[in-house]
């Protein structure tokens, strides 16, 4: 029978041995080299795309390093594989592919996998150097690597049919009225669908924001209770501006063009009381927004001045080359079509690979 003091013992040296082990597991070796992978333009389905893969050496050399691109399905790239010439500490090597996409992803990734032999002997004598204290552990570990080492770089992108996105970015309208299309284009005017929030989501913060105002106007103390407890009164108040956002798309998409420009009303209102730059985004996609209910209306001259409006919001902003474009569309769909295809060609310097835009401008061209 083994005495309880022994099995105390064993215990003690049981956990010792398993606290020795995690140390050993979470020793952190400095970082020896770097690895980043860019496309040099937006994908677009067809055509290839330069993607460029980036090694630098921050301690030793590396020599030999293997690189291959992880793609999705069907798309392709040249070469298969490519070596990166020898890298010396401190510099960098670099290798390209040609990538071409064969198929559309609403989500995606390409993966740089680079195999490489880690330059031992350099790091160790770095970890003596610099890290005294933990350098028999640190040493141990990076012995115990195996010969080849393998690292990874990824790049996300989007690719639609309509419009290629690289990198993926907040500022992308991906809907659509295709009732207001005219003839002679390929699809109607774009505009800003928040599908994460629901019709109901969107009333309750409405409500709620009203509910808080009231108690906000009515006592001078109460922000700073808020405030005490956690609760984020801005935050709460862009819930409101998008919840009046959604509103007024749900009851546009209805064809409920009264309640619509109400809700819209109700935004503009309250936007001017604010002075955030965050709000750029929601400000220029509803009145574009509302430039759409004008003109569902058949108010074609309304619409002109609201998305013009919207357009000077700020001439700059990305989300211009949807506004412009819908302008163009209005134009074609009044027949002028010198202007339709100016407002097209002012349209797409703002993104590459805005492959819709580019296809409407070549069509207009031709006819």
């Amino acid at each position: 029978m083994i005495k309880p003091c022994f099995k105390l013992y064993l215990i003690l040296l049981l956990v010792l041995v398993s606290t020795l082990q995690v140390q050993a597991a979470t020793v952190q070796i400095p970082e020896w080299c770097s690895l980043a992978a860019s496309l040099a333009a937006p994908p677009e389905l067809g055509r290839p795309v330069e993607l460029k893969v980036v090694l630098r050496s921050l301690t030793g050399s590396l020599n030999g390093a293997k690189v291959r691109l992880i793609l999705p399905e069907t798309w392709k790239a040249e070469p298969e594989t490519a070596t990166v010439a020898d890298v010396k500490e401190g510099a960098s090597g670099e290798v390209s592919f040609s990538v071409t996409p064969n198929s559309y992803l609403n989500q995606g990734s390409i993966v740089a996998e680079v195999v490489l032999a880690a330059p031992k002997a350099d790091l160790i004598a770095k970890i003596q150097r610099d890290f005294a204290d933990n350098a028999a552990e640190m040493t141990a570990a990076v012995n115990a690597w195996p010969a080849e080492t393998k690292l990874y770089a990824d790049v996300a992108f989007a690719l639609f049919a309509d419009e290629s996105f690289y990198p993926l970015s907040g500022d992308m309208w991906l809907s659509y009225d295709d009732t207001l299309a005219p003839a002679g284009g390929y699809r109607g005017p774009a505009f800003f669908e928040d599908t994460l929030i629901s019709a109901h989501q969107a009333q309750t913060d409405v409500e709620m924001f009203d509910k808080l105002q009231g108690y906000l106007n009515t006592d001078p103390d109460f922000a700073g209770k808020l405030a005490e407890s956690g609760i984020d009164i801005e935050k709460k108040r862009l819930d409101q501006l998008n919840g009046l956002y959604v509103l007024a798309v749900k009851a546009w998409q209805g064809k409920n063009h009264a309640d619509a420009s109400g809700f819209i009303e109700q935004f503009e209102k309250q936007l001017d009381t604010q002075k955030s730059p965050g709000l750029e985004n929601l400000k220029i996609a509803a009145l574009n927004l509302k430039g759409l209910v004008f003109w569902s209306q058949g108010q074609k001259r309304l619409a002109e001045e609201a998305l013009k409006k919207a357009f000077y919001a700020n001439r700059k902003h990305s989300l211009q080359r949807y506004v412009l474009r819908n302008i163009g569309l209005l134009m074609l769909a009044n027949g002028d079509r010198t202007t339709a295809l100016q407002m097209l060609n002012l349209a797409l310097p703002f993104k590459q690979g805005f492959t819709l835009l580019v296809k409407e401008a070549e069509l207009l061209k031709k006819n």
